[in-house]
Protein backbone atom coordinates (compact mmCIF):
# COMPACT_ATOMS: atom_id res chain seq x y z
CA UNK A 1 0.00 0.00 0.00
CA UNK A 2 1.45 3.05 -0.88
CA UNK A 3 2.80 5.85 2.06
CA UNK A 4 -0.13 7.89 2.99
CA UNK A 5 -2.85 6.35 1.33
CA UNK A 6 -6.27 7.24 1.42
CA UNK A 7 -9.92 6.06 -0.08
CA UNK A 8 -12.40 8.25 -2.10
CA UNK A 9 -15.77 7.72 -1.90
CA UNK A 10 -17.57 10.53 -3.94
CA UNK A 11 -16.35 12.04 -6.76
CA UNK A 12 -17.84 12.55 -10.64
CA UNK A 13 -17.18 11.73 -14.13
CA UNK A 14 -18.24 12.56 -17.77
CA UNK A 15 -21.42 10.35 -16.90
CA UNK A 16 -23.06 13.10 -14.51
CA UNK A 17 -21.67 16.69 -14.24
CA UNK A 18 -17.74 15.59 -13.90
CA UNK A 19 -15.40 16.42 -16.30
CA UNK A 20 -13.31 13.46 -16.47
CA UNK A 21 -13.72 10.00 -17.92
CA UNK A 22 -12.85 7.13 -15.55
CA UNK A 23 -9.84 6.37 -16.90
CA UNK A 24 -8.64 9.70 -16.21
CA UNK A 25 -10.12 9.89 -12.72
CA UNK A 26 -8.65 6.46 -12.11
CA UNK A 27 -4.95 8.08 -13.52
CA UNK A 28 -5.52 11.32 -10.97
CA UNK A 29 -6.28 9.18 -7.98
CA UNK A 30 -3.38 6.70 -8.23
CA UNK A 31 -1.49 9.68 -8.82
CA UNK A 32 -2.99 11.16 -5.55
CA UNK A 33 -1.83 7.56 -3.42
CA UNK A 34 -5.76 6.79 -3.45
CA UNK A 35 -6.36 3.07 -3.17
CA UNK A 36 -9.99 2.57 -3.41
CA UNK A 37 -12.44 4.95 -5.62
CA UNK A 38 -16.40 5.37 -5.43
CA UNK A 39 -17.20 7.11 -9.00
CA UNK A 40 -20.80 8.03 -7.54
CA UNK A 41 -22.57 9.86 -10.49
CA UNK A 42 -26.29 12.18 -9.78
CA UNK A 43 -28.70 9.91 -10.81
CA UNK A 44 -27.35 7.35 -13.15
CA UNK A 45 -25.59 4.09 -13.06
CA UNK A 46 -24.01 4.68 -16.71
CA UNK A 47 -20.49 3.77 -17.24
CA UNK A 48 -20.31 1.29 -14.54
CA UNK A 49 -17.76 -1.44 -16.36
CA UNK A 50 -16.19 1.24 -17.83
CA UNK A 51 -15.33 2.88 -14.34
CA UNK A 52 -14.53 -0.55 -12.57
CA UNK A 53 -12.11 -1.36 -15.39
CA UNK A 54 -10.32 1.99 -14.94
CA UNK A 55 -9.71 1.29 -11.67
CA UNK A 56 -8.24 -2.32 -11.98
CA UNK A 57 -6.13 -1.09 -14.81
CA UNK A 58 -4.42 1.42 -12.26
CA UNK A 59 -4.43 -1.11 -8.89
CA UNK A 60 -7.11 0.90 -7.27
CA UNK A 61 -10.16 -0.47 -5.72
CA UNK A 62 -13.48 0.02 -7.46
CA UNK A 63 -16.14 0.79 -5.61
CA UNK A 64 -19.80 0.74 -7.84
CA UNK A 65 -21.83 3.85 -6.26
CA UNK A 66 -24.47 6.21 -7.43
CA UNK A 67 -25.64 9.45 -5.39
CA UNK A 68 -29.38 9.92 -5.61
CA UNK A 69 -31.18 13.10 -5.70
CA UNK A 70 -33.65 13.76 -2.63
CA UNK A 71 -35.37 16.23 -1.18
CA UNK A 72 -36.47 17.08 2.55
CA UNK A 73 -39.14 19.26 3.84
CA UNK A 74 -39.04 20.75 0.06
CA UNK A 75 -34.75 21.24 0.33
CA UNK A 76 -32.54 19.00 -1.51
CA UNK A 77 -30.53 16.15 0.04
CA UNK A 78 -27.92 13.93 -1.60
CA UNK A 79 -27.79 10.09 -0.55
CA UNK A 80 -25.18 8.18 -1.88
CA UNK A 81 -25.54 4.06 -2.32
CA UNK A 82 -22.03 2.53 -2.03
CA UNK A 83 -21.15 -1.09 -3.46
CA UNK A 84 -24.71 -0.43 -5.16
CA UNK A 85 -25.24 -3.58 -7.83
CA UNK A 86 -25.89 -2.20 -11.19
CA UNK A 87 -27.48 -5.02 -12.37
CA UNK A 88 -30.63 -4.39 -10.04
CA UNK A 89 -33.63 -4.03 -12.01
CA UNK A 90 -34.29 -1.15 -9.70
CA UNK A 91 -31.76 0.67 -11.89
CA UNK A 92 -34.75 1.24 -14.13
CA UNK A 93 -36.11 3.94 -11.60
CA UNK A 94 -33.01 5.82 -11.49
CA UNK A 95 -33.09 5.80 -15.69
CA UNK A 96 -36.69 7.47 -15.25
CA UNK A 97 -35.35 10.33 -13.30
CA UNK A 98 -32.29 10.24 -16.59
CA UNK A 99 -35.38 10.96 -18.67
CA UNK A 100 -37.03 13.55 -16.54
CA UNK A 101 -33.65 15.23 -16.93
CA UNK A 102 -33.73 15.50 -20.53
CA UNK A 103 -36.68 16.97 -20.87
CA UNK A 104 -36.12 19.36 -18.11
CA UNK A 105 -33.32 20.78 -19.87
CA UNK A 106 -34.95 21.46 -23.25
CA UNK A 107 -37.52 23.27 -21.56
CA UNK A 108 -34.41 25.26 -19.89
CA UNK A 109 -33.03 25.87 -23.66
CA UNK A 110 -36.33 26.66 -24.72
CA UNK A 111 -36.84 29.44 -22.09
CA UNK A 112 -33.38 30.88 -23.08
CA UNK A 113 -34.18 30.52 -26.85
CA UNK A 114 -37.07 32.75 -26.49
CA UNK A 115 -34.61 35.11 -25.07
CA UNK A 116 -32.55 34.84 -28.42
CA UNK A 117 -30.47 32.64 -26.98
CA UNK A 118 -30.00 29.15 -29.03
CA UNK A 119 -28.40 26.45 -27.99
CA UNK A 120 -29.13 22.31 -28.50
CA UNK A 121 -28.95 19.32 -26.64
CA UNK A 122 -26.14 18.51 -28.38
CA UNK A 123 -23.95 21.46 -27.72
CA UNK A 124 -23.82 20.34 -24.26
CA UNK A 125 -21.18 18.51 -22.57
CA UNK A 126 -22.93 15.41 -21.87
CA UNK A 127 -22.50 11.64 -21.63
CA UNK A 128 -25.71 9.50 -21.93
CA UNK A 129 -28.63 12.00 -21.78
CA UNK A 130 -27.94 12.62 -17.92
CA UNK A 131 -27.91 16.51 -18.32
CA UNK A 132 -27.86 18.91 -15.18
CA UNK A 133 -27.39 22.71 -14.56
CA UNK A 134 -23.35 22.71 -14.80
CA UNK A 135 -23.28 21.30 -18.50
CA UNK A 136 -25.73 24.58 -19.57
CA UNK A 137 -23.74 27.10 -17.27
CA UNK A 138 -20.55 25.64 -19.43
CA UNK A 139 -22.04 26.04 -22.71
CA UNK A 140 -23.35 29.13 -22.11
CA UNK A 141 -19.39 30.12 -21.80
CA UNK A 142 -18.81 27.85 -24.78
CA UNK A 143 -20.84 30.37 -26.92
CA UNK A 144 -19.63 33.16 -25.44
CA UNK A 145 -23.00 34.14 -23.69
CA UNK A 146 -21.19 34.93 -20.09
CA UNK A 147 -17.79 34.53 -19.00
CA UNK A 148 -17.63 31.98 -16.82
CA UNK A 149 -19.65 29.44 -15.10
CA UNK A 150 -20.19 31.33 -12.01
CA UNK A 151 -22.30 34.06 -14.11
CA UNK A 152 -24.05 31.53 -16.02
CA UNK A 153 -25.69 30.79 -12.62
CA UNK A 154 -25.82 34.26 -11.39
CA UNK A 155 -27.50 35.75 -14.37
CA UNK A 156 -29.83 32.69 -15.55
CA UNK A 157 -29.48 29.14 -13.71
CA UNK A 158 -29.77 30.00 -10.03
CA UNK A 159 -32.49 28.22 -8.52
CA UNK A 160 -36.31 30.18 -9.43
CA UNK A 161 -33.96 32.07 -11.73
CA UNK A 162 -35.47 33.12 -15.44
CA UNK A 163 -34.66 29.96 -16.63
CA UNK A 164 -34.13 27.28 -14.05
CA UNK A 165 -36.94 24.40 -14.49
CA UNK A 166 -36.82 22.35 -10.84
CA UNK A 167 -35.50 19.00 -11.46
CA UNK A 168 -37.65 15.67 -10.33
CA UNK A 169 -36.31 14.46 -6.62
CA UNK A 170 -37.17 11.53 -4.57
CA UNK A 171 -38.28 11.89 -0.98
CA UNK A 172 -35.33 11.18 1.51
CA UNK A 173 -36.73 7.86 2.96
CA UNK A 174 -37.54 6.01 -0.23
CA UNK A 175 -34.08 7.58 -1.67
CA UNK A 176 -32.83 6.10 1.52
CA UNK A 177 -34.88 2.57 0.92
CA UNK A 178 -33.68 2.57 -3.02
CA UNK A 179 -29.90 3.08 -1.64
CA UNK A 180 -30.16 -0.79 -0.16
CA UNK A 181 -32.70 -1.98 -2.32
CA UNK A 182 -29.93 -1.72 -5.27
CA UNK A 183 -27.88 -3.77 -2.70
CA UNK A 184 -25.67 -0.56 -1.68
CA UNK A 185 -24.65 0.85 2.26
CA UNK A 186 -26.83 4.51 2.20
CA UNK A 187 -24.95 6.83 3.02
CA UNK A 188 -26.13 10.76 3.88
CA UNK A 189 -23.92 13.00 2.04
CA UNK A 190 -21.90 16.20 3.20
CA UNK A 191 -24.20 17.42 5.46
CA UNK A 192 -21.83 19.88 6.90
CA UNK A 193 -21.84 21.65 3.30
CA UNK A 194 -25.57 21.30 2.34
CA UNK A 195 -26.73 22.28 5.47
CA UNK A 196 -27.83 19.17 7.20
CA UNK A 197 -25.85 18.96 10.04
CA UNK A 198 -28.21 19.97 12.85
CA UNK A 199 -31.15 17.30 11.35
CA UNK A 200 -28.52 14.59 11.38
CA UNK A 201 -31.17 12.39 13.57
CA UNK A 202 -33.86 12.58 11.38
CA UNK A 203 -31.69 10.85 8.39
CA UNK A 204 -30.94 8.35 10.92
CA UNK A 205 -34.33 7.93 11.87
CA UNK A 206 -35.29 7.19 8.10
CA UNK A 207 -33.02 4.45 7.93
CA UNK A 208 -29.50 5.81 6.82
CA UNK A 209 -27.01 3.38 7.06
CA UNK A 210 -23.82 6.34 7.17
CA UNK A 211 -22.57 9.97 7.14
CA UNK A 212 -20.18 11.08 4.77
CA UNK A 213 -17.89 12.31 7.75
CA UNK A 214 -14.36 12.89 6.05
CA UNK A 215 -15.34 16.25 3.75
CA UNK A 216 -12.33 18.93 2.01
CA UNK A 217 -15.29 21.50 3.73
CA UNK A 218 -15.70 19.78 6.96
CA UNK A 219 -13.02 21.13 9.65
CA UNK A 220 -11.67 19.10 12.31
CA UNK A 221 -14.39 20.13 14.69
CA UNK A 222 -17.30 19.10 12.08
CA UNK A 223 -15.35 15.81 11.59
CA UNK A 224 -15.14 15.24 15.34
CA UNK A 225 -18.17 15.50 16.07
CA UNK A 226 -19.94 13.26 13.63
CA UNK A 227 -17.45 10.90 14.14
CA UNK A 228 -18.80 10.54 17.65
CA UNK A 229 -22.64 11.00 16.62
CA UNK A 230 -21.85 7.60 14.18
CA UNK A 231 -19.84 5.75 17.32
CA UNK A 232 -22.91 6.58 19.72
CA UNK A 233 -25.63 6.22 16.76
CA UNK A 234 -24.01 2.80 15.49
CA UNK A 235 -23.49 4.19 12.10
CA UNK A 236 -21.39 3.63 9.80
CA UNK A 237 -18.37 6.36 8.34
CA UNK A 238 -17.67 7.22 5.05
CA UNK A 239 -15.94 10.04 3.23
CA UNK A 240 -14.93 11.66 0.05
CA UNK A 241 -13.75 14.74 -2.24
CA UNK A 242 -17.09 15.41 -4.25
CA UNK A 243 -14.31 15.56 -7.21
CA UNK A 244 -15.94 17.19 -10.23
CA UNK A 245 -13.09 18.68 -12.27
CA UNK A 246 -9.32 19.72 -11.79
CA UNK A 247 -9.18 23.32 -10.43
CA UNK A 248 -13.36 22.92 -9.46
CA UNK A 249 -13.05 22.48 -5.61
CA UNK A 250 -10.87 19.48 -4.05
CA UNK A 251 -8.88 17.47 -5.40
CA UNK A 252 -9.40 13.49 -5.27
CA UNK A 253 -8.27 11.91 -2.27
CA UNK A 254 -8.09 15.89 -0.63
CA UNK A 255 -10.66 14.43 2.27
CA UNK A 256 -8.18 11.90 3.33
CA UNK A 257 -10.29 9.18 4.43
CA UNK A 258 -8.96 6.27 6.22
CA UNK A 259 -8.46 3.10 4.01
CA UNK A 260 -9.72 1.12 6.88
CA UNK A 261 -13.12 3.47 6.50
CA UNK A 262 -13.68 1.25 3.80
CA UNK A 263 -14.08 -2.52 4.76
CA UNK A 264 -17.44 -1.94 7.25
CA UNK A 265 -18.80 -0.81 4.03
CA UNK A 266 -18.18 -3.37 1.85
CA UNK A 267 -19.44 -5.86 4.51
CA UNK A 268 -22.86 -4.64 5.00
CA UNK A 269 -23.16 -4.35 1.93
CA UNK A 270 -22.06 -8.06 0.80
CA UNK A 271 -24.33 -8.97 3.88
CA UNK A 272 -27.27 -6.97 2.21
CA UNK A 273 -26.86 -8.77 -1.48
CA UNK A 274 -26.12 -12.37 0.31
Amino acid sequence: MPRNASIDLHVHSVFSDGRLTPEELAVRAGHNNVTALAVTDHDTMAGTAEKVEACRRHGIEPVVGIELSCELDGNEAHILSLFADPDSPLVSRINDLSGFRESRMQGMLDRLADRGINIALSDLPVEDGVYGRPHLARALVDKGVVRSVNEAFARYLYDDGPIHIAKTRFPVGEGVALAKELGGVAILAHPGVSGWIKEIDRFRELGVDGIEVYHPKHGGETIAKLLRYCRDNDLLVSGGSDFHAPGDGADIGAARVPVDVLWPLHDLAAARKG
